[in-house]
């Protein structure tokens, strides 16, 4: 099997466009993870704050007699 230039270049044109489209998904999907990670600290820092704003009121609860 014989290739041709031009086939040659258009196959060596689409691996290099295929490798390019891999590391921009890739970059996105990079990005997207870290974004939801520092999302997911905010809200464990929200509950965090919840939790302790429920025992504060539990507390106040407890002083006025109310189960």
């Amino acid at each position: 099997m014989d290739f041709t230039q031009y086939e040659l270049l258009g196959l060596a044109g689409g691996l290099l466009g295929t490798i390019f489209k891999f590391q921009r998904d890739y970059t996105v999907l990079t990005a997207r993870v870290i974004s939801l990670e520092k999302h997911e600290n905010e809200v464990k820092e929200l509950l965090k704050e919840l939790c302790t704003g429920m025992q504060d009121i539990k507390i106040l609860l407890a002083e006025k007699g109310i189960k």
